[in-house]
């Protein structure tokens, strides 16, 4: 069973919500977020050359789109209109994203939210992630080049 098959977690409720810890409701909260993700993201030798060698991302000129698709996905902002999938081919094709990659990257995820977030957005964050990544998951797993 993968990450994404656990959330929600058996029954169907996610865990009580921690007092003292903020919920992804705000843009500021998503910002902070996304920073910790990908601190984390780029502390994990076997992701970290995705983004930084083969993605070649910016820091500075990616870190506010990845704050915007959360936004628009918690907060109901416009503004992100990027299509997510073309991208993670295009990524793929160049380096093979497989299980193991996903596997991490949700993992990094529900670590951050677990450790800094707690309420109902944060909650359907996790969610959201998890579709996400089974999605991509299916998607790249279609391509030519092998399994994903």
């Amino acid at each position: 069973m993968t990450i994404a098959h656990q959330w929600p977690p058996a029954g169907g409720r996610p865990s009580a919500h921690r007092r003292g810890l903020p919920d992804l409701d705000t843009a500021e909260h998503i910002d902070r977020f996304v920073h910790l993700f990908y601190q984390r993201l780029l502390a994990d030798p076997s992701l970290a050359p995705y983004f930084t060698e083969v993605a070649g991302i910016s820091l500075e000129a990616h870190l506010p789109l990845i704050s915007a698709y959360w936004r628009k996905m918690l907060l109901g902002e416009a503004g992100y209109q990027r299509h997510t999938m073309a991208r993670h081919r295009q990524l793929h094709a160049r380096r093979a994203l497989g299980g193991a990659q996903h596997e991490a990257w949700l993992g990094h995820f529900f670590a951050v939210a677990e450790a800094h977030f707690s309420g109902p957005k944060t909650d359907r964050a996790r969610h959201i992630a998890a579709r996400v990544m089974d999605n991509l998951y299916q998607q790249l797993a279609t391509l030519p080049g092998g399994k994903a």
